[in-house]
C-alpha cells in the first residue's frame, strides 16, 4: 500500500509538473524564432562555468551578498543526491546507492554535512532579509515559503536517518550529525512511526517544492541554466539589422515581439536586483528599474499568453475581453520614462549571473516607439534626427565644416593621400565640437610625430548612425550605414581608426550587417601599440596624479580595459595612475550613452555628476577620457561641482601629446559656438547653442 500510494503520488506531481513546464514552454514559443543552436562546445562550457560553477555570483563577494547564496546553490547539488536515493526507495524499500559511500569522507557524508551548511545559510537569509533588509530584496511571502521548504528538506533529512537509528539502524561512520541527534532522540516517541513521518514530509516537501518552482520567483531554477547555454557568444551590444519592409519587425511593443530568447530571460532571472543596483540611471533616482523591466515582461507574458493559448483553443468564453483589458506592454506596463531614461551602459546585464540581455529589450521598444508613434520620442531627440538627416551630424552644422578643425594641421583627404593605410574617422563631435576638436588635433600631431600614413573622408563622413538607432530611429540608422559602407567600400578602406567608442562599437560589430570587411580600431589601441613599438616616446609629465574614466562602448560593450592603462602607465605622471571604487567592468557611466548625451536630465541626480563627485574623491589632479562623449559630459560634471580649479579632464591624445618633447599641444582657445544651419536655427528657434550643457564651452 505505501509503495501504491507513493507511486500515485508521484505520477500526480511530475504530470502537474510537466503540464506546468509545457505551458511555460509555449508561452515562449510565442516569441520570435531565433538560431541559438551554434558552438556547441562553447555553450556547455558556459553552463559548467556560469551555471555550476556559478562564476557571476561569486564575483560578489563577501557572505552579505553573494556566498549564502553559493552555498544553498552547492549544497543542493550534493543534497540531490540523497534525495534521490530517498525517492527511489520509495519503490524499492532499503533502496541504496553503494557509489555513495559510508565512510566518514563519503559522498554520505558530504551530504550530511552541506545539509547542516544550507539549514545555516537559510537561517542567515531569513536574517538578512528581515533584519539586514538589502536594497531590493524584501522579504516576501513567496521567500518565506521558499526558504522554508528549503528548511523542511534540511530538517527531514536529519530526522528522518535521525529516528532511523534511534529505532535501532546501525549508525555508520557517515552519520555524524544524525547519529548525534538520534542520541537526543532516544525515548522519544516510536521512532520507527517517526522516521517513516519524516520519509514522508520529506518526499511531500520535494514534490511540492517542484510543482511550487514554475509559480514562484524561483522559477529561475527551471530557466537559468537553457538561459546560459542559449547565452549571446556574438559581439556584446550589438543590435541586429531589422527588415524594415516588414512592420511587424519595428521594434517591441507586445512580448510576442520578442525572441523565445528574450522571453526566456524573463523565466531565468534570479530577482537578485544586481541589475538595479548597478544601474546608473536608478542610483540617481531615474523611472528605471533593469529587473522590473523583465518582471514587466515576464507578468505580460503569462498572463497575455494564458489568454492567447485559450483563444487558440477556440476557449473564447471571455478571454478576447479579458485580453483587451490588459494593459499594454509598452506605455501600459513599462512607462516611456523608464525606457528612456537607459543609457545602455550595460552595467545590468554585465552584472547579471544568468546573462540576461536588459539593454536589447529597452532598446526594441524605443524602436518601436521612434517608428511607430514618432511624437513619443523626446524632443530633443526628434530635433536629433532631423540634424543627422539633413547635415550629417546631430549639431546640425554644416556638412561643409566637417573639416574646418583641421585647418592649418595639413590633414591629408583620400583624395589627396589616396594611398593610405589607415582611415582616420574623425566623428561628428570630433569634427564639431570646440572641446573635442582640440582632442582630434592632438591625436593628428601624434599620428604625424609617430609618422602614420593616414587620410581622412573629410566632407564624405557622415554620423554613423549610432544616435539614431539607440533612440529608436531604424530607418534613419539604415540610411547611415547604408550610405558610409558604400562610401568606405569605394575608397577601398582596410583599416578604420576610431577616437568615439560609439563610432567603434557600430562600425567594428554592426557594420558588417551591411556588408562592411574592414579593420575597426580604436585609437587607445593603435596608442598603446605605437608607445610600445618606440614610434613615439612620451616624456613630459603631465599630471601630478590620473584617475581614469572607463568609456561603457569601450570597456563594457568590447572588452578593452588594458589598452587606456597602458598609454597612461607609460607617461611620466608623478602620482601615477589612481583607480576610482566603480572601476574596469563595474565602471558607472557618464551618462551620455544610449543617445542620453542629447537629452537633459530633469529627474534626480545627474549621472555625470554622480561619478565626477567619485573622481574628485580620488584625490587625482586629472580625469583621463578616452570618449568625446564622456569628455563632455564629465568636464560638465567638473564645472557644476565647482572643481575646475584644481582637476582637469584631459583626453587619453591630449595626454599622451602633451608628453612628447616635440609636439606643441594646441591649447587655443574656441569659445564661438561654430555657425548654425540657418534652415535648423529657423526651424526650431535656436540662435546659439541648441544643446545647452553639450559642448561649446570655451
Amino acid at each position: 500500500m505505501r509503495i501504491l500510494i507513493f507511486v500515485v503520488l508521484c505520477a500526480a506531481a511530475l504530470g502537474f509538473f510537466g503540464w506546468s513546464v509545457w505551458r511555460l514552454f509555449r508561452f515562449m514559443l510565442l516569441g520570435r524564432p531565433e538560431g541559438r543552436f551554434d558552438r556547441i562546445p562553447e555553450r556547455i562550457a558556459s553552463v559548467m562555468v556560469y551555471f555550476f560553477g556559478q562564476k557571476k555570483v561569486a564575483e560578489e563577494k563577501g557572505l552579505r551578498g553573494s556566498m549564502h547564496h553559493l552555498w544553498i546553490f552547492w549544497g543542493f547539488m550534493v543534497i540531490t543526491l540523497g534525495t534521490i536515493e530517498v525517492l527511489v526507495g520509495g519503490i524499492s524499500p532499503g533502496f541504496r546507492f553503494a557509489w555513495l559511500g559510508s565512510g566518514v569522507w563519503s559522498i554520505r557524508s558530504s551530504i550530511e554535512l552541506f545539509s547542516a551548511i544550507v539549514l545555516l545559510m537559510v537561517v542567515y537569509a531569513f536574517f538578512r532579509r528581515i533584519v539586514i533588509r538589502p536594497r531590493l530584496i524584501p522579504m516576501s511571502l513567496d521567500a518565506g515559503i521558499i526558504l522554508g521548504l528549503i528548511a523542511g528538506l534540511m530538517l527531514t533529512h536529519f530526522s528522518y536517518h535521525a529516528f532511523r537509528i534511534a529505532a535501532g539502524e546501525p549508525r555508520e561512520e557517515w552519520a555524524w550529525i544524525s547519529g548525534k541527534l538520534a542520541s537526543a532522540f532516544a525515548g522519544v516517541g516510536p521512532a520507527a512511526g517517526l522516521a517513516e513521518a519524516s520519509w514522508w514530509v520529506h518526499v511531500l516537501i520535494v514534490l511540492g517544492f517542484l510543482n511550487y518552482l514554475p509559480y514562484s520567483k524561483h522559477i529561475h531554477l527551471l530557466g537559468a541554466l537553457p538561459n546560459i547555454f542559449f547565452r549571446n557568444l556574438g559581439a556584446r551590444g550589438k543590435m541586429d539589422r531589422l527588415d524594415l519592409d516588414n512592420e511587424d519587425n519595428w521594434g517591441v511593443s507586445r512580448f510576442q515581439q520578442l525572441s523565445w530568447k528574450s522571453l526566456l530571460d524573463s523565466y531565468a532571472c534570479t530577482e537578485c536586483a544586481r541589475c538595479t543596483n548597478y544601474c546608473p540611471a536608478y542610483n540617481t533616482d531615474k523611472p528605471l528599474s533593469p529587473m522590473h523591466i523583465i518582471f514587466d515582461v515576464h507578468h505580460d507574458m503569462r498572463e497575455r499568453g494564458s489568454l492567447l493559448l485559450d483563444l487558440a483553443k477556440g476557449n473564447n468564453g471571455d478571454a478576447k475581453q479579458r485580453l483587451d483589458a490588459l494593459p499594454s506592454l509598452v506605455g501600459g506596463r513599462i512607462k516611456d520614462e523608464a525606457l528612456w531614461a537607459c543609457t545602455t551602459c550595460g552595467a545590468c546585464e554585465q552584472v547579471c549571473p544568468v546573462f540576461i540581455d536588459h539593454p536589447q529589450k529597452i532598446l526594441q521598444m524605443r524602436t518601436n516607439l521612434a517608428l511607430n508613434e514618432p511624437s513619443r520620442v523626446p524632443v530633443e531627440m526628434q530635433r536629433v534626427f532631423t540634424n543627422i538627416e539633413r547635415n550629417g551630424n546631430p549639431w546640425g552644422v554644416a556638412r561643409e565644416q566637417r573639416l574646418a578643425w583641421a585647418e592649418g594641421l595639413g590633414v591629408p583627404t583620400v583624395e589627396e593621400n589616396p594611398d593610405f593605410d589607415v582611415l582616420l574617422w574623425v566623428g561628428c563631435a570630433g569634427a564639431y565640437d570646440d572641446r573635442i576638436k582640440k582632442q582630434m588635433r592632438a591625436l593628428v600631431q601624434i599620428l604625424k610625430v609617430a609618422q602614420v600614413n593616414f587620410a581622412v573622408l573629410g566632407a564624405k563622413e557622415s554620423c554613423t548612425g549610432d544616435p539614431a538607432r539607440r533612440a529608436g530611429n531604424e530607418f534613419l540608422y539604415q540610411q547611415c550605414a547604408t550610405q558610409n559602407v558604400a562610401t568606405l567600400s569605394e575608397q577601398r578602406v582596410k583599416k578604420i581608426l576610431t577616437s568615439c567608442p560609439h563610432c567603434f562599437h557600430t562600425m567594428k560589430n554592426e557594420y558588417p550587417d551591411f556588408g562592411a570587411r574592414f579593420e575597426v580600431v580604436h585609437y587607445s589601441v593603435f596608442l598603446a601599440e605605437l608607445i610600445e613599438a618606440q614610434r613615439i616616446k612620451p616624456l613630459n609629465s603631465v599630471a601630478q596624479s590620473v584617475t581614469y574614466h572607463d568609456s561603457c562602448y569601450l570597456g563594457r560593450w568590447n572588452g578593452e580595459y588594458d589598452a587606456p592603462r597602458r598609454v597612461l602607465e607609460a607617461l611620466p605622471i608623478r602620482g601615477g595612475l589612481v583607480e576610482m571604487g566603480r572601476t574596469k567592468d563595474r565602471s558607472f557611466c557618464c551618462g551620455a550613452g544610449g543617445a542620453r548625451m542629447w537629452m537633459e536630465e530633469k529627474v534626480g541626480e545627474r549621472i555625470n555628476r554622480n561619478r565626477v563627485k567619485e573622481a574628485i574623491g580620488t584625490g587625482a589632479t586629472t580625469i583621463a577620457t578616452a570618449c568625446p562623449f564622456c569628455t563632455i559630459m564629465i568636464r560638465d560634471g567638473v564645472a557644476d561641482e565647482g572643481a575646475e580649479d584644481r582637476v582637469q579632464v584631459m583626453d587619453l591624445a591630449e595626454a599622451v601629446a602633451a608628453s612628447l618633447a616635440q609636439v606643441k599641444v594646441d591649447a587655443a582657445p574656441m569659445t564661438a559656438p561654430p555657425e548654425q544651419d540657418p534652415l535648423v536655427a529657423e526651424d526650431f528657434g535656436v540662435r546659439d547653442n541648441p544643446f545647452p550643457n553639450r559642448g561649446w564651452q570655451p
